[in-house]
């Protein structure tokens, strides 16, 4: 089993220090702040709470659907029904002065427990030094991160480093937004400071390491350097920064990703000499895999799981709720062939008459893809998926070609070929294509899912080396051998380096992070989720199979039955919204809201 952190104190810890004196224990009563902080068992438990409201990603939902939120944001996916978030509350939504709505996030609450922590923790006259500055830095790294969530949505927002009590006069209370700079500076500070004291191998799986911090630190400052690069500065300096400090924060996030390059601690996966199933292996395989930083432990017999492969594997595998993760077209091709070819084809060819042969549409599409995406007649537990809606076979009583479109039906002589695929994988609201990447085939009928999520990996630090080095020159000569290195993983051939171009750095994003919660967040800080997003027609397909020639012929229609994403330049910076202006009258609201 695995090692999962149970959480003891059951949420009871919020309340424990707005008085400066511990209060009376009877058997029932919550513990005080001087008992926790003088016990070791009990500061794990507080720890272990500030890991479980961090957002370290999105699981919340109905049997956890908003997984799939940041990738639904994004354009690369949705779920199959409206009124799950990641549809109804993504596509045709106007994001105004209320606020950014499912996406939100302002999580004081969670930072004020890690500062109760940091300020309390260090004044244990019981415990370990140790052991005293090892879980201080980990409270710190949380609260880093949540200021992270929020700046890639808000801008500055207010820096609170103490726990303010809510006997406070108004002018603590009431804090203004620092500048974006400060709240990027401070992560990178922070990290700085905790690299220096967490250890390289965690006591307890799953917790912050001084890679850990790296990481953060390498996709923080990445994400500073663009918006210096691409971004504009607002509200007198509140929101941006000098495009001339790009450089600075480019190398800051080199150095981090070089640091963890050069420890020879990670390294990319490489189990299976088959690049497909390397790829799948990847996020399922949890012994030693060398390739994960920072993961969210999960465990079913422990009583911590999600229901990822529950909600996401194919009908007809399992599961009393299935396919609800279709992709787009638009998706499948950013997806290059293995020749080197350009995965987006001549969509005349999509005309539901033009024979288009699977082994070269899906064969040979980058293996990525494959191991990815659930494609028509994709392997899976030891049969296939399909999504055709019907396929056309001669028929061998009558000699003539015939069409089906039953499910249920199997064409005769045939090695179980159905008629069409299950009804969740075609019609009007499919896409014909389903999210793979994560589907656990081992996870029991009935379930939930004990498959670790990872946060942060070694294939995103070599990715953000890539494109911190190309705007900064190449100055350790090593760009090309770093992104070849990717390529050479997933099967797709070397490039030169005159052909890493600043698209095909954020392609090779966009493949090797598809469906991992980050796509959304990279078009903002590029400044391109305008064009790529807003009032862009996302399509599906629509596939039909003959069985004689082996061959399907597509069709595409609007992926979103009609609707559309809204991402007008002004959510670059989302509203904090009418609520959180209320709360503090001291907040300046953003730009054109």
């Amino acid at each position: 089993m695995k090692n999962i952190i149970h959480y003891l104190l059951l949420g009871m810890l919020l309340t424990f220090f707005a008085c400066e004196d511990p209060f009376e224990l009877t058997p029932t009563d919550i513990i005080s702040g001087a008992v926790v902080f003088e016990d070791e068992g009990l500061a794990d438990a507080f720890v272990a709470d500030l890991y479980g409201r961090a957002l370290l990603h999105y699981n919340s939902g109905q049997s956890n659907y908003e997984m799939n939120l940041v990738n639904a944001f994004g354009g690369e996916s949705r779920n199959f029904a409206p009124w799950q978030s990641p549809f109804g509350q993504v596509i045709d939504v106007d994001f105004n002065e209320n606020g950014a709505g499912v996406i939100s996030h302002w999580p004081y609450n969670t930072i004020r427990e890690c500062n109760v922590l940091v300020e309390n923790l260090p004044l244990s006259t019981s415990l370990d030094q140790d052991y005293i500055a090892t879980r201080v830095a980990e409270a710190r790294f949380i609260r880093a991160w949540e200021y992270f969530q929020m700046v890639i949505r808000y801008g500055g927002v207010p820096l609170v480093t103490e726990a303010l009590s809510a006997t406070a006069d108004l002018e603590s209370l009431f804090v203004n937004r620092n500048s974006e700079k400060e709240i990027y500076d401070f992560i990178g500070a922070e990290m700085d400071a905790i690299a220096a004291v967490l250890p390289e191998q965690a006591d307890i799986d799953g917790r912050v390491t001084r890679w850990v911090a790296l990481a953060l630190k390498s996709r923080a400052m990445l994400y500073a350097a663009s918006v210096a690069n691409f971004g504009t500065q607002q509200l007198d300096g509140l929101l941006g920064f000098p495009s001339s400090e790009a450089s600075t924060y480019y190398q800051q996030s080199l150095a981090a990703s070089k640091e963890i390059m050069d420890s020879g601690t990670f390294s990319l996966y490489r189990e299976s000499n088959d690049p497909v199933d390397n790829f799948i292996n990847l996020f399922l395989d949890e012994s030693g895999n060398s390739e994960k930083i920072f993961v969210e432990k999960y465990d079913f017999e422990a009583g911590k799981s999600h229901r990822w492969d529950n909600t996401g594997i194919p009908a007809g595998f399992g599961f009393g709720w299935n396919s609800n993760y279709p992709v787009y077209l638009e998706t499948m091709e950013l997806f290059d062939f293995t020749d080197g070819t350009s995965g987006m084809v001549d969509r005349a060819m999509f005309d539901d008459a033009t024979p288009i042969d699977p082994a070269r549409f899906f064969g040979e599409r980058d293996p990525r893809f494959r191991a990815s995406i659930f494609y028509p007649g994709a392997p899976f537990k030891g049969g296939n998926f399909y999504s055709h809606r019907s396929t056309d076979y001669t028929d061998p009583g009558t000699g003539m070609v015939v069409r089906n479109t039953g499910a249920g039906f199997i064409v005769p002589g045939s090695d179980g070929w159905p008629g069409s695929g299950h009804p969740r994988h075609r019609g009007g609201n499919p896409t014909g294509l389903l999210t793979r990447k994560m589907i656990n085939p081992e996870t029991p009928d009935g379930t939930g899912s004990s498959t670790d999520v990872i946060i942060m990996r070694y294939g995103e630090t070599l990715l953000n080396y890539v494109e911190a080095a190309f705007y900064l020159g190449d100055p350790n000569g090593d760009l090309a051998t770093v992104f070849n290195d990717l390529r050479d993983r997933a099967g797709m051939p070397s490039l030169i380096t005159g052909e890493i171009t600043e698209d095909r750095i954020r392609q090779e994003r966009r493949v090797e992070l598809a469906f991992e919660s980050q796509i959304f967040w990279d078009l903002r800080r590029w400044r391109i989720a305008v064009e790529e997003l807003h009032t862009v027609q996302r399509h599906r397909t629509h596939f039909r199979y003959n069985y004689d020639t082996g061959m399907y012929t597509i069709a595409i229609a609007d992926g979103d039955l009609g609707r559309v994403r809204l991402h007008p330049e002004k959510n670059y910076y989302y509203a904090l919204g009418l609520n959180q202006i209320a709360d503090n009258p001291n907040l300046v609201e953003n730009p054109g809201y």
